[in-house]
């Protein structure tokens, strides 16, 4: 039985951001092939992201990335002149741009895809598979990521109440936002 006192003591190898640092640090290294397809992860993310959502907008596309506002426009606007991703006038508000992939962004993510998922395959490996689906559910919620299938999560952790309350107030700010459409 491990005592009070050690169990309070600091140390590196039960410290979570150490160790999700270290294992970011082994996750990139699976992505080294990325130089075939001549693009970096992040711009994986973001012609993944468009493909699953063509015709986002820019905002869109920080909440689904992760990636924040002035990186992610320095990104689309350097991708747009490689000829990867097109933006065009949104039709739903006249201020904002719907990004768009184009046959040579299609064909980067398609080049992509097989080292992204023998990346994953390398990464999850390292886990039991009884664990996996777990890992990858903790890491959505680590990442805030919507979407999460709280219900397919092999973890003990009663995240079922997490999604309930996170649910429970997304429906309340699409209230509240109709509420102050009437009033505005």
């Amino acid at each position: 039985m491990v005592s009070e006192e050690t169990e309070n003591q600091f140390s590196l190898d039960r410290s979570a951001s150490h160790l999700l640092h270290r294992a970011q640090q082994f996750a990139a290294e699976q992505f080294e092939g990325m130089g075939a397809a001549d693009i970096t992860l992040r711009q994986f993310a973001v012609l993944a992201a468009v493909a699953e959502h063509e015709g986002c907008t820019q905002s869109e596309l920080v909440k689904t990335t992760g990636i924040d506002r002035s990186t992610l426009a320095d990104m689309v606007q350097r991708m747009e002149k490689r000829g990867l991703v097109e933006r065009r006038q949104a039709k739903l508000d006249a201020r904002a741009k719907s990004v768009h992939l184009t046959e040579d962004g299609k064909g980067a993510l398609d080049a992509s895809k097989p080292v992204v998922q023998k990346a994953d395959d390398a990464i999850l490996s390292m886990l039991p598979k009884n664990r996996r689906r777990a890992f990858v559910g903790i890491l959505g919620l680590l990442a805030n990521v919507d979407g999460v299938d709280f219900a397919e999560l092999d973890s003990p952790v009663d995240v079922k109440a997490k999604k309930k309350t996170n649910d429970e107030k997304k429906k309340k700010k699409k209230k509240d936002k109709k509420e102050k459409k009437k009033k505005g």
